[in-house]
């Protein structure tokens, strides 16, 4: 099990809806609170609910850590239609054992959104957060974050219309 963990990756590609210009494109840190939530699942604590997966975007530029669990500054991403496309999490086609997850996020601000960081999160508690993708500001537990990702050299400017599609794919 140790070795699994030790070489899985949550690589994540963030492309302009419209265009299909790729923004970003990088492999992020798989945090403790991850690893934590495979334990729980193999165990039998957490019985997972596919409504209960979330991604969520944030305006921090702060350096990801094992440790971390949670974004760092949130964006306000209620009413902008962050939601799912198809199925998720699915199984990865021809690239390996794994899970792919797709989210689509519209800015719908008024005003452009600047994102510097990402998550994938798995909140299983209805009682901390509403049905996926409708969710608090900040929500009130973050729940496991699952992967943490800092747009590196820059960050991604969201026009206000602009529709992201951010794809995790989580191999194993």
């Amino acid at each position: 099990m140790e070795k699994i963990l030790k070489y899985t990756k949550a690589n994540v590609c963030v492309k302009d809806k419209e265009t299909g210009v790729i923004l970003f494109k990088d492999s992020n840190l798989f945090v403790d609170s991850g690893r934590e939530l495979i334990v729980n699942v193999f165990i039998g604590t957490v019985i997972m609910n596919p409504l209960y997966w979330a991604c969520d975007l944030g305006d921090d530029s702060e350096e990801p850590d094992p440790e971390d669990n949670d974004l760092a500054g949130y964006l306000d991403i209620t009413g902008n239609g962050l939601g799912s496309v198809g199925v998720y999490p699915i199984q990865l086609a021809g690239e390996g054992s794994g899970v792919h997850f797709q989210f689509e996020f519209t800015n719908s601000t008024g005003s452009s959104q600047i994102i510097r960081e990402l998550g994938l999160f798995y909140r299983p508690d209805p009682d901390i957060t509403t049905t996926f993708p409708v969710r608090l500001p900040a929500p009130a537990s973050p729940g496991y974050m699952i992967a943490r990702l800092k747009t590196t050299f820059s960050s991604i400017t969201v026009g206000n219309g602009k529709v992201l599609t951010i794809d995790w794919k989580i191999i194993f």
